[in-house]
């Protein structure tokens, strides 16, 4: 029993770690259709810029504010000055957005790479999240795994009550729905695009701090993980954050029972389960259903 439990946690951890990538990935694709592949460099990017505070300032805390805001800034003038200048210009198809992304996706790991070395750096933990703690009377759990489930959940619910509860929230919502109309009451799409992009790079920033202690920082980290970002986000249904939150959950329970009780398939088992959702249910479990005019 206590061995389930720990892979169930393990499953809780990864998946709200993996939520984090998918609701930027989910949002930015919902609104903007952008397929954008650079995701895993803007986690990348997050966690040595999360790096680089804690090694100046010793904090682990500023570390976590900084990498986000950091992203923030980034993926923002990414898409006022690179991606929608593309799409005014004709050049918005997925093809095109998607080889740009991938291209940006490498290019950032080759570039992180030159600048700080192939070798594997970490963010220390302070000591209030260092070491374990007692689950339940009957385990030990470490601290920081318990606080990376926690984080997961404030961030889902937080985007839940943006996304359904404030103003800017029915805005962004509108504009997956119907961009004209939403441009046609005069609000600005173009600021609106930037922002929620660049709030999509934040999660992922945030995703690349989060995982430096646990699964450490290397130039290649960004390209391991959008891979099983995308599962989550096509299970999930594309363009639907709170699909992205329960697929992110049962591809993290999968992986994580699966190298518990299973280690021999735990290299494909994920791609088994998108494979069986995919022919049972093409646009994903959790899917948006349209309307037949």
């Amino acid at each position: 029993m206590d061995l389930f439990i720990l892979g169930a946690l393990n499953g809780l951890q990864l998946g709200m770690l993996v939520f984090l990538l998918a609701a930027g990935f989910t949002l930015i694709f919902g609104l903007m259709n952008i397929l954008n592949l650079a995701h895993g460099a803007f986690y990348t990017l997050g966690a040595y810029v999360g790096y680089l505070t804690m090694t100046l300032t010793g904090s682990f805390w500023l570390a976590l504010m900084v990498g986000p805001a950091a992203l923030f800034v980034f993926g923002t003038l990414l898409q006022l000055c690179v991606l929608q200048p593309l799409s005014e210009k004709g050049r918005s198809s997925h093809l095109d957005l998607a080889l740009l992304t991938f291209g940006l996706l490498y290019a950032t790991a080759g570039t992180v790479d030159v600048v700080f070395g192939s070798s594997l750096q970490t963010i220390k933990l302070p000591p209030v999240l260092d070491g374990s703690m007692s689950l339940f009377g009957v385990m030990t759990y470490p601290k920081y795994r318990v606080f990376i489930i926690g984080l997961g959940l404030l961030c889902a619910l937080s985007i839940w009550a943006v996304l359904r509860k404030t103003l800017i929230g029915a805005t962004i919502r509108a504009g997956v729905d119907d961009r004209e109309m939403i441009i046609s009451m005069g609000v600005n799409i173009r600021w609106t695009f930037a922002m929620v992009f660049g709030a999509g790079a934040a999660l992922a920033g945030l995703a690349g701090v989060v995982a430096a202690p646990v699964l450490g920082i290397y130039a290649h980290m960004g390209i391991t993980i959008i891979v099983i970002t995308f599962v989550v986000v096509i299970i999930g249904g594309l363009g639907n954050v709170e699909g992205s939150f329960y697929s992110a959950l049962t591809v993290g329970m999968v992986d994580s029972l699966v190298q518990t009780y299973i280690p021999q398939i735990d290299l494909f088992a994920v791609y088994i389960l998108l494979i069986a959702i995919m022919i049972v249910k093409p646009a994903g479990l959790f899917a948006k259903q349209v309307r037949a005019a």
